[in-house]
């Protein structure tokens, strides 16, 4: 992953583009905080009741049984 990253950014350098320049830009902070607090209202939504859920069930059937089973 961490190759196909520094690819990336060579192949933007060598068409001349600015990362710094992109990155500060007003349009793509408006765009960032969009996608930011849709990923948000999607978790406060939709995803935290049911990874509560599970976690729950993780804990209480793997990691706490788990745990006793290396105090022993």
């Amino acid at each position: 992953m961490i190759i196909v990253i520094v690819i990336a950014i060579v192949i933007l350098s060598y068409f001349g583009l600015d990362l710094k320049n992109i990155w500060t830009s007003d349009q793509v902070q408006k765009n960032l905080g969009y996608v930011w607090n849709l990923i948000v209202s999607i978790w406060h939504n939709y995803l935290s009741t049911p990874f509560e859920y599970l976690w729950g069930i993780w804990v209480t059937y793997i990691w706490t049984p788990f745990l006793s089973f290396l105090k022993k």
